[in-house]
């Protein structure tokens, strides 16, 4: 195994320091690119292993250190990601009074532990899904889920709720398909008239204000832009919020993308 490397080149003579004073200077390397590190801790020790001094290297991984006692000297260095070194002991003294070191640290991967979950917290959900779930939990209506569109892919909506017992189709107009949905309460009356079924968008009442009602449901929304779709055929299953003088006929709520990420 590698050992920490750190090299060292002493120069005699060079710029001469003020009288009496030794001047230990250097830069510190990553010993596999050469590449001055910046930001690096030296710490200067004596004989006993007793820090002295302190220093903190610039962008281009210089440090110096300047002293008016002679003795032992060896520099502890550490930079974030690298193992430390410690050096040999120098022997500084005013015959030598200039010292340039060059200190290199070897990369050291750190092994992080292994993940651990400590804590979770609910999946938020939008008020509507919620409120979606509470009705079918409690066994009003029938419901479509996003999960079941992906499934099927189905080309209309419409598709989808022609599968749903007690859910047929009338053909009237030229829209996306023609078709009119109907109920089993909403079969045309004895005197020719129809009962028609109320359709929700969003929470909102999308049933045209018009003699009979009809809404041809795929005109309204693609399959692709719908999250959930609630079906009440009677109007004993039908929540208070979609109750009006017509729920008796049949209540079709469709729940949009785009609605769940409304605040309340």
């Amino acid at each position: 195994m590698r050992a920490l490397a750190a090299a060292i080149a002493l120069a005699m003579g060079g710029a001469t320091p003020s009288l009496a004073q030794v001047v230990l200077e250097g830069h510190v390397l990553d010993d596999a690119s050469a590449q001055r590190l910046a930001g690096a801790r030296v710490l200067l020790l004596n004989r006993s292993d007793k820090g002295v001094a302190y220093a903190v290297t610039d962008d281009s991984g210089y440090f110096r250190f300047a002293r008016r006692d002679n003795g032992w000297y060896r520099l502890e260095v550490a930079a974030v990601g690298y193992r430390k070194a410690l050096t040999p002991f120098v022997w500084w003294m005013e015959d030598h009074a200039y010292a340039a070191l060059e200190v290199r640290l070897a990369p050291n991967a750190v092994l992080l532990a292994p993940l651990e979950i400590v804590a979770l917290s609910p999946r938020l959900t939008s008020p509507i899904l919620e409120n979606v779930e509470h009705r079918r939990t409690r066994g009003f209506g029938a419901q479509i889920t996003r999960q079941a569109i992906e499934e099927r892919h189905p080309a209309r909506i419409s598709d989808m709720l022609l599968e749903l017992p007690g859910v047929f189709a009338t053909r009237r107009g030229s829209g996306a398909s023609g078709r009119t949905i109907s109920m089993n309460r909403a079969l045309p009356g004895p005197n020719g008239g129809a009962c028609p079924v109320q359709v929700f968008l969003d929470g909102h009442l999308a049933t045209r204000d018009r003699p009979g009602g009809d809404v041809q449901i795929d005109d309204l929304v693609s399959p692709l832009d719908v999250e959930v779709v609630e079906v009440f055929r009677g109007l004993g299953s039908v929540p208070p919020e979609f109750l009006n003088p017509e729920s008796r006929c049949g209540v079709i709520a469709i729940w949009t993308k785009r609605s769940l990420e409304q605040r309340p």
